[in-house]
């Protein structure tokens, strides 16, 4: 049965392997629930972290978590829910293109922010590939011409506007999210979001935490930069990447079982 959820579709936690944060996603998860979220998207940088284990516990909590990631397109950020292993491995728009939108949702996050990743004119020359323009919470009273070009761009292109949190630090803090009518289903959010059935919700950020915020976005960016200066430097090889138990990784980012051969008798 359809009825309408409160919702967030982007939120970084500690296991993000860009962002330097120091909460587990079960934190998240915990807060989250707190603040009465039902629908969560953990959008890390160029990761899945929705696992049968993390979907599990999240469950426990009332909340719906969303498959979901960050995606570098093209040096652009993309938020991509539920996206199968070839839209979450898509580093142009031209390969998003060609895939399609299976069932997925894509929405462009913070669009307009002065930041190099931003997507800026490159919405308007992909807006074929958008589900959904988000509403950032990054803002105080009185500062927000970012979003105020986000919602023009979504009134001119008829796309729908989705309130989140961006969450990069704790006390998790819910004061931009979205009401999305839908079926508690993974399948039944993506459906919501493609037919617009999606309200935004919005109040401008307490400064308290809206520094807290802007420290914590700073920081995982500061320790980026040093990490690939000093990486550079020394000549180190990359960061191993984080090893996750059985079934902790995400179906969609399973590695492929290898076909073995079986002789056959002569």
């Amino acid at each position: 049965m359809q009825r309408a959820m409160k919702a967030d579709f982007h939120a970084h936690s500690g296991d993000d392997p860009r962002d330097s944060l120091c909460y587990s996603t079960e934190m998240l998860i915990d807060e989250a629930a707190e603040h009465g979220i039902e629908v969560l998207a953990i959008t890390l940088h160029e990761w899945m972290e929705c696992s049968p284990r993390l979907s599990r516990y999240a469950d426990r909590k009332g909340v719906l978590l969303i498959p979901a990631i960050e995606q570098n397109v093209e040096g652009n950020h993309l938020l991509m829910l539920n996206p199968d292993r070839e839209q979450a491995g898509a580093t142009t728009f031209a390969d998003l293109r060609a895939l399609g939108r299976r069932d997925a949702a894509f929405i462009a996050p913070h669009p307009f922010y002065p930041l190099g990743s931003c997507l800026g004119r490159a919405l308007s020359v992909n807006i074929d590939l958008f589900d959904a323009i988000e509403y950032c919470t990054l803002y105080g009273r009185g500062i927000n011409w970012p979003n105020w070009l986000a919602a023009r761009a979504a009134r001119r292109h008829g796309l729908p506007l989705v309130g989140t949190s961006d969450t990069h630090t704790l006390p998790y803090v819910s004061s931009t999210h979205t009401l999305v009518t839908a079926e508690k289903t993974v399948d039944g959010v993506i459906e919501a979001i493609r037919q617009g059935r999606v309200e935004l919700v919005t109040a401008p950020r307490p400064w308290p935490a809206l520094f807290r915020l802007v420290a914590g976005l700073s920081a995982g960016i500061a320790w980026d930069i040093i990490r690939s200066v000093w990486n550079n430097r020394f000549r180190l090889r990359p960061t191993a990447t984080r090893t996750y138990a059985p079934g902790d990784l995400h179906p969609a980012f399973a590695p492929v079982p290898t076909p073995t051969s079986t002789a056959t008798a002569s």
